[in-house]
């Protein structure tokens, strides 16, 4: 048994520090019934690489989060990384919530059916209507993040 593959969305997103706490949500065309979808997701970089940034960044969240009478007990700042980028997935179908995918992994992929979802999704027949994925923005420490997600509609031969 082979699987047949019809590409519904392909897209690459960037996002900025700017971008961070935000949701953004993307309309999936689906126009016919399907075996299942699968949602292939990717962004880089996972990690912040620039040391001048990251120890800035520890020592704002300190000063921001940690009373000054506390700090000291906080450790070097370099006990804080990596300081990673956060984006994850989340999925609606109609009006009704699917599930999501609140990973750290740079790379995953997804499947939505009827008979199987993966973890984090309900079971839900993958069908023609209005789906969407909803991109949650966690945090974004690099300068700009490429987030890639490919939909695909897939019947089993």
């Amino acid at each position: 048994m082979g699987k047949i593959v019809e590409v519904l969305l392909d897209e690459t997103h960037c996002f900025r520090p700017e971008d961070s706490k935000t949701n953004f949500c993307i309309a999936i065309p689906v126009h016919r019934d399907f075996d299942s979808l699968e949602f292939i997701c990717s962004y880089e970089p996972k990690t912040l690489a620039d040391e001048d940034i990251a120890r800035q960044s520890v020592k704002e969240g300190l000063e921001k989060y940690v009373p000054a009478e506390y700090r000291e007990h906080y450790g070097n700042w370099r006990d804080y990384l990596p300081i990673l980028n956060f984006v994850t997935l989340s999925v609606d179908y109609g009006e009704r919530y699917v599930g999501c995918a609140h990973r750290h992994a740079p790379e995953q992929r997804h499947i939505i059916s009827r008979e199987f979802s993966s973890p984090g999704f309900f079971k839900t027949p993958a069908a023609a209507g209005a789906w969407r994925a909803v991109l949650n923005v966690h945090a974004i420490v690099s300068g700009e993040v490429r987030y890639h997600l490919q939909v695909n509609g897939l019947d089993t031969v």
